[in-house]
């Protein structure tokens, strides 16, 4: 249905005379600006189709990360009671610190992100973003903006599109999470909230739509710099606003790099006068050291068999480089060899980056050069990870006359508990690339047929 769909779309803004597409086009991304649906003064997207999936796809995506979440429930226990499973993630040791900190509730990641491949046959998840995912207040802008070209009034005349609502489940998980923490003051009924990051960073137009978004519901929120807040002891304040919880943006590698400027955060996230989400400690499932851990021989006893087979389908294999013998297609070999000589099945990954850098794809990457990142990968934390199918589709924008791009596609689903609530899809004409580093986006929206 998604590929009869496409072509109808694609069809439709075919048929649209060149002067009106040009018009369309350029209010479309002048609106995508004055919605702050932008990254770094750029609109998240230049293309003027959003993303399809069916209700079965849904569907799948729900029940697959309702079990890889009881899978990473699982791990997270194992490495709370056994200690050389620690040695698998691979935390420094001021993430050890950091992890060690109690948040004051159960959960070890209220808000993450799978980052996934979907083809019609296969279904590949490569990274999880447990610790601070990006993306999720631009999502309902985004869809508005979509589902007011004048092309989709056509479209669904045939075809009906549901959009995501991210910022709903987000907002009621930041709730929940807040009633069942500990917290060592009077929690108020409607907690004050704030939203934390640099005030550099080129996604605060997105912490400005969360906060007229929470502030619309009636949920009192600031967005602010950690530099800009001050601890007495009793109370995390911005100016005169006494925070009680705070969405957590900068990374857990600020605590570490950058305490000087955290010092107010961490102290009232340790004296639980603050609740932290994501809290510190999502770091421990955060790491790409994840993928491995899920598809090791080694740690196989700790998943039953319906685990094992959504494993199988659904994680590519995984391994930190080092010098060892593991299985790899029900093989016994040894990993130096194998991703030596077979570098086009293969990417490395630094354990612990975001916005895909340092990432290696071994069919992009010249033998010398493949060997070479081994050979530092030997001396530092880095995984390998099969190679997994990309989708492609053709997506219509305009650029002196209607044009098509075909482009690799990323579904990435935001996950809260066991709820599936939106999803960011990623778009690239060449190797997968992350919004951050300069790739568009498009809304996702559940497709039936009328």
């Amino acid at each position: 249905m998604s590929d009869a769909a496409i072509d109808f779309y694609n069809e439709i803004v075919a048929a649209t005379p060149e002067a009106a597409l040009r018009e369309i086009s350029e209010k479309f991304l002048a609106d995508l600006l004055a919605h702050k649906a932008s990254y770094g003064g750029r609109p998240l997207s230049t293309f003027l189709r959003p993303k399809f999936i069916t209700p079965k796809q849904l569907a799948s995506l729900h029940s697959i990360c309702r079990t890889l979440r009881d899978c990473v429930i699982k791990i997270k226990d194992a490495i709370a009671t056994i200690p050389e499973f620690v040695e698998q993630v691979g935390l420094t040791e001021g993430e050890r610190e950091l992890c060690a900190i109690d948040p004051g509730f159960a959960r070890l990641s209220i808000t993450s992100r799978w980052d996934a491949f979907m083809t019609d046959d296969s279904l590949k998840f490569v990274e999880l973003n447990a610790e601070s995912p990006a993306g999720i207040g631009y999502s309902d802008i985004m869809s508005d903006l979509y589902l007011g070209l004048p092309f989709v009034e056509k479209f669904r005349e045939r075809y009906k599109l549901e959009p995501f609502a991210p910022r709903t489940f987000l907002l009621r998980h930041l709730l929940e999470t807040y009633r069942d923490w500990h917290g060592k003051r009077p929690k108020r009924l409607v907690p004050n909230f704030a939203i934390v990051d640099w005030r550099e960073v080129s996604t605060w137009n997105e912490f400005e739509l969360l906060q007229d978004y929470f502030n619309s519901q009636g949920v009192p929120t600031v967005v602010c710099d950690p530099r800009d807040l001050a601890y007495d002891g009793a109370a995390l304040r911005h100016g005169d606003f006494e925070i009680d919880l705070i969405y957590k943006r900068i990374l857990a590698s600020d605590f570490i790099d950058r305490p000087a400027e955290v010092q107010a955060i961490i102290a009232a996230y340790r004296d639980h006068r603050v609740c932290l989400i994501n809290p510190l400690r999502a770091k421990l499932v955060h790491k790409k050291s994840l993928f491995a851990i899920l598809t090791h021989e080694q740690n196989q006893g700790l998943f039953n068999a319906t685990e094992h087979e959504v494993i199988r389908r659904h994680i590519p294999w995984t391994r930190r480089i080092e010098e060892a013998r593991t299985v790899y297609q029900d093989q016994s070999i040894d990993l130096l060899d194998l991703i030596s000589q077979r570098k086009d099945n293969f990417v490395i990954k630094p354990n612990d980056v975001h916005g895909g850098k340092g990432i290696v794809l071994g069919w992009e990457t010249s033998p010398e050069a493949w060997q070479q990142i081994i050979q530092q990968a030997l001396n530092d934390f880095y995984v390998v990870q099969e190679r997994v199918p990309m989708p492609r589709e053709q997506f219509p924008y305009y650029e002196n006359g209607l044009r098509f791009a075909d482009l690799i596609v990323g579904v990435d689903p935001y996950v809260f508990g066991p709820e599936v609530g939106g999803m960011l899809t990623r778009l690239s004409a060449g190797s997968p690339i992350q919004v951050t580093a300069g790739g568009d986006a498009t809304s996702t929206f559940v497709l039936t047929k009328r």
